[in-house]
């Protein structure tokens, strides 16, 4: 698996073996990254599921600030240490934990953090997608010109979940965008405060 744009292209990453990892196809990245552009560069980027930490690794190539990989199996977190060492990053760039989604989440709202980009690919067969949503918004981790995206079966409708909630609306997230490959989609959320702008 090679990172395919920016500083790092063509360095490929360390991939612990198993089913544990199912890393985003070359088509669907090559598309995540178009849909972000410019706002990438200087962002700070959570990959969420890291696996690889491919994603994580192909955004801090291609500019932003900073990358916290997140992934609760351990070999994921040493394969994404592994490549980072291959890579000489600079160790302010990144931040690898090894957790539970829902215990990083709960410990990132805890400590006020927030992020510009948030890239979510959990397990499909989890339908993980909205309980993340509710959470980002609810604890308030994303900036307010952030993007919030999850990967997901094209047959799992995420756009059209409500996202309940008695947040404000300065911290509502709403789906703005949909994007399918087969029988993967990327479905986008961001600010209502931004949409409405």
């Amino acid at each position: 698996m090679r990172i395919t744009a920016g500083e790092l292209r063509g360095r490929s990453v360390t991939c612990p073996s198993g089913p544990q990892v199912r890393p985003t196809s070359a088509k669907v990245r090559q598309a995540f990254f178009n849909i972000l552009g410019d706002r990438l560069r200087h962002s700070r980027f959570l990959d969420l599921f890291a696996g690889s930490g491919l994603m994580g690794f192909e955004a801090l190539s291609r500019g932003a600030a900073h990358v916290t990989f997140v992934d609760k199996d351990r070999s994921c977190a040493s394969a994404i240490k592994q490549s980072a060492r291959q890579f000489k990053l600079e160790e302010d760039s990144y931040e690898i934990i090894s957790s539970d989604f829902e215990k990083a989440l709960s410990l990132f709202c805890r400590q006020g953090k927030s992020f510009d980009m948030i890239f979510v690919d959990p397990p499909y067969k989890l339908h993980l997608g909205g309980k993340i949503v509710q959470i980002v918004q609810s604890g308030r981790l994303l900036t307010n010109q952030g993007l919030l995206v999850v990967e997901h079966l094209s047959n799992e409708l995420l756009d059209k979940i409500e996202v309940e909630s008695d947040a404000p609306q300065d911290s509502k997230l709403v789906p703005i965008d949909q994007r399918r490959y087969g029988s993967t989609s990327l479905t986008i959320f961001a600010n209502a405060v931004q949409v409405e702008e």
